[in-house]
């Protein structure tokens, strides 16, 4: 039986969340070679609250992973070798260029939790009922089965195919997508009778452009969910002139499974199940954004790198005073972007990717991108018209307030080497326990 077909009709809630969680901690910490070197001492079940039980114990870094072999990661007894040969384990990489680790995964753990985490959503459960016809879903983002070539064809429709789900994308620079491959997608959205579109938001949204250059529409007739990249104004403005269905708001990470979903209120709400997620305040002004914290994960549904207390490197608002529908964990207003995205003023207030896309969101850029290389100044690539560098400078003057702005056109920015796009980027440091509560060493 597949992932889907397993998938509840709706998410329920997890009215055991603090106990499940504490129960898994205490059985990585016992089972996992990585875990049982540090000698840790389990939470305290006594704590007055689930994420003062786990604060007794060290944030895990991705620094920290990196030098450790994939056995460090397996329970006693797992033949690592043996399970990657076979394919029941996987290995996914994360991070940026700077940041790059390997994590090794369950290779059906993927899917499994994706898909109950989806249906948090009342639009995508109702879709995955069936109640909007056969489910069938189509993804678009960094390609995960077989790759083409600017000088060779896709592989073909039936070789993207996995079940229920179209992998829509070979290549791994949308930039360099062609009309050609560009109509073949939309073609096959409508071919394949597309319920819901899982897509990073960069990526789609060179597929909107194209398709309102070229007088088409989006076919799917339950939903799009956006989801692995910071998702900007512009991209919501592209995909409305293309697709008139709704959207919504998908946070996770390949290492840790989806997080949060957009739920019928407009917040991002905790999938119940896989995780218990730390929201750790920030403690330095952040303009343009409130209630701003670092997203901490434990994983709890998988005996293979169990994460616990693993800093995921994202920003997110949190909807304070609001209570989350399926588990303990608060909701979130919006995800802004990745930490070390967010531009350091020289007064140490941190301006996220989020503020400053919201900034310049009534300019209608055609792209842009920030890159923060010193401690006093920052340069702004400002795609299209070369008319709007001074009203960009004016609308990013509040926020950056000391930092010395280099504002200048581009004819496009580039993409990471890992299919990522961002649109800010900060090369010099900053240490967590000086931004962030609960993060002391």
């Amino acid at each position: 039986m597949s992932p889907l077909d397993e998938v509840r009709s709706r998410a329920t809630r997890d009215d055991d969340h603090a106990g499940r969680t504490l129960r898994c901690v205490r059985a990585a910490l016992a089972s996992v070679p990585f875990y049982a070197k540090l000698g840790l001492t389990p939470p305290d079940a006594e704590a007055s609250s689930l994420d003062a039980a786990l604060a007794g114990l060290p944030l895990l870094t991705r620094e920290k992973m990196r030098a450790t072999l994939p056995k460090a990661w397996m329970p006693e007894g797992r033949d690592v070798k043996t399970e990657l040969a076979s394919g029941r384990l996987v290995v996914v990489e994360v991070g940026t260029s700077e940041t790059r680790v390997r994590v090794v995964i369950d290779g059906a753990w993927w899917r499994a939790q994706e898909s109950r985490a989806l249906t948090v959503s009342p639009r995508v459960a109702a879709a995955m009922r069936g109640e909007l016809g056969p489910y069938k879903e189509a993804v678009l983002w960094v390609p995960e089965r077989g790759t083409g070539s600017c000088g060779a064809g896709d592989p073909m429709y039936e070789e993207r195919l996995d079940g229920p789900r179209l992998h829509l994308n070979s290549r791994q620079d949308p930039t360099f997508w062609t009309d050609v491959v560009m109509d073949r997608m939309l073609d096959e959205l409508a071919q394949h009778e597309t319920v819901g579109i899982l897509a990073d938001p960069f990526y789609l949204d060179v597929l909107a452009r194209h398709a309102s250059e070229t007088g088409r529409k989006l076919h799917a007739s339950g939903f799009v969910a956006l989801t692995r990249a910071l998702t900007t104004a512009r991209h919501r403005h592209d995909l409305a002139s293309v697709y008139e269905g709704p959207v919504l708001q998908v946070y996770g990470a390949r290492e840790v499974g989806t997080l949060f979903v957009e739920g019928a209120d407009g917040l991002l709400h905790h999938a119940p199940f896989s995780t218990h997620v730390e929201l750790l305040p920030a403690k330095v002004a952040t303009p343009g954004a409130e209630d701003v914290a670092l997203v901490v994960v434990t994983t709890l549904d998988r005996d293979v790198t169990p994460l616990v207390r693993y800093v995921l490197g994202d920003l997110v608002q949190v909807a304070r005073g609001s209570t989350g529908s399926f588990t303990t964990v608060s909701p979130l207003r919006s995800v802004e972007g990745r930490l070390e995205d967010a531009l350091l003023r020289p007064d140490g207030a941190l301006v996220t990717a989020g503020a400053i896309d919201r900034a310049l969101a009534p300019l209608r850029l055609a792209g842009y991108q920030l890159t923060q290389r010193a401690p006093d100044s920052a340069s702004v690539e400002i795609v299209g018209d070369p008319g709007k560098a001074s009203a960009a400078r004016d609308a990013l003057a509040p926020l950056l307030a000391d930092l010395r702005l280099d504002v200048r056109p581009a004819t496009a920015t580039a993409i990471e080497p890992n299919g990522k796009m961002r649109t800010c980027r900060r090369t010099i440091p900053l240490t967590l326990s000086s931004a962030f509560e609960g993060t002391a060493p």
